[in-house]
């Protein structure tokens, strides 16, 4: 997962989209539409996969983080009752 490659993607996508417009304007050729096209789909679906797995990253370290701070607590409450039993 990077962030460079997901914002590269997206560059790229532009570009290309910006040659679409020009082979709209111009020729009109049919073939170097549809690989025109079917790029963009590509690398649409990366940035769509990137983003799922940034996304999922986050919430991983999330859940880690609640998890530390859960056993924190639990280890800070035990330790409090067993100096009130010692006291």
């Amino acid at each position: 997962m990077d962030a460079t490659a997901s914002t590269t993607a997206k560059q790229t996508i532009r570009q290309l989209k910006k040659q679409k417009a020009e082979v709209l304007s111009g020729s009109r050729d049919q073939n170097k539409l549809k690989k025109l096209q079917r790029q963009v789909k590509l690398l649409k679906r990366q940035t769509r996969e990137l983003a799922r797995e940034k996304k999922l990253a986050a919430a991983k370290a999330a859940a880690v983080t609640a998890a530390k701070e859960a056993a924190e607590k639990a280890a800070a409450a035990a330790a409090k009752k067993a100096e009130a039993a010692a006291g």
